[in-house]
C-alpha cells in the first residue's frame, strides 16, 4: 500500500499491538464487537481515507485521496442505492456519527435494510458514492467483470473468499 499512498499516514486501529510492526497502531478505546469498532474510526482527526482489511490496493491512490471528501462510501456492488462502508474517506470531525451508538442498539441493525456499521453510518449521513466520483477505480473481486477488476486501482473482497484465499496476483 505504501508505494500507491503518495506519503499518506497509514494507521491500522486494532486491539491487536502486534500490528505497530506494520503500520502505526491506533488502539481500539471501546469494547464494541466485530464490525461495530469501525465506528471508532471516527475519533481519526483531519482528512481520513479508510480501506477494510480485506482490500487490495493495486494501483494509485492519488485521484482517491486528493479528491474534496466531505463524505464518502461506496455503493453495495450487488444493490447500489444500499451505502457500504468498505471504503470511506471524509474531512472534518464526524465523531458525533458515534453519539449514542451502544451493542444493545446495534441488534436492531441485522436486516438487509439496516444492515451492521453501514447501516448506523447511513442513516447520519448523506455519502457520496466512490463509483460517481472515481468511476473504474474501485472493483469488487466477486462481482466485477476481469477487465474492470485489470483497470481498477482498489479491489474489494467483501465476505468470501478473502485476499489470501485465492490466487491473487495484482
Amino acid at each position: 500500500m505504501r508505494r500507491h499512498s503518495n506519503g499518506c499516514r497509514i494507521v491500522c486501529l486494532s486491539d491487536d499491538p502486534a500490528v505497530s510492526r506494520y503500520c502505526e497502531h491506533v488502539p481500539l478505546v471501546n469494547d464494541w464487537a466485530g464490525w461495530w469498532s469501525k465506528l471508532e474510526l471516527f475519533n481519526l482527526p483531519g482528512k481520513t481515507v479508510y480501506f477494510d482489511l480485506d482490500t487490495v490496493i493495486k494501483g494509485d491512490l492519488t485521484p482517491l485521496v486528493e479528491y474534496p471528501h466531505q463524505f464518502t462510501m461506496l455503493s453495495d456492488f450487488y444493490k447500489p442505492h444500499r451505502s457500504a462502508s468498505g471504503i470511506m474517506a471524509w474531512e472534518g470531525d464526524y465523531r458525533w456519527i458515534m453519539d449514542g451508538f451502544t451493542m444493545d442498539k446495534a441488534k436492531g441493525y441485522r436486516t438487509p435494510a439496516k444492515w451492521g456499521d453501514q447501516g448506523w453510518i447511513s442513516e447520519r449521513v448523506d455519502p457520496d458514492r466512490w463509483q460517481d466520483i472515481a468511476p473504474g477505480q474501485i472493483a469488487s473481486y466477486k462481482a466485477s467483470s476481469r477487465a474492470e477488476i485489470d483497470a481498477a486501482a482498489v479491489v474489494c473482497f467483501h465476505g468470501k473468499p478473502r485476499p489470501h484465499e485465492v490466487d491473487w496476483k495484482a
